[in-house]
């Protein structure tokens, strides 16, 4: 056993649950986000953010790593 409070134990159970945890709230962040953006945008626009997959719509890494942090904060 560890007495290094930043070193955490899991089981593969809570590891999972952890982890389907974390990707739902990224999910709805991510969700909430898109939609938000394409409200926004004319139909020009729409046809032009739906080409490459919608690449366009991903977020860069810095976004990414606040919801994560805003995550594990929470």
């Amino acid at each position: 056993m560890t007495y290094n409070p930043q070193i955490h134990v899991f089981t593969k159970e809570q590891l999972d649950e952890h982890d389907l945890n974390i990707a739902s709230k990224v999910h709805q962040a991510t969700v909430a986000s898109v939609v938000r953006q394409l409200n926004r945008k004319s139909p020009g626009q729409l046809l032009n953010s739906s080409r490459d997959n919608g690449k366009s719509l991903l977020w860069d890494d810095e976004k990414l790593k606040k919801v994560l942090a805003h995550i594990e904060d929470s």
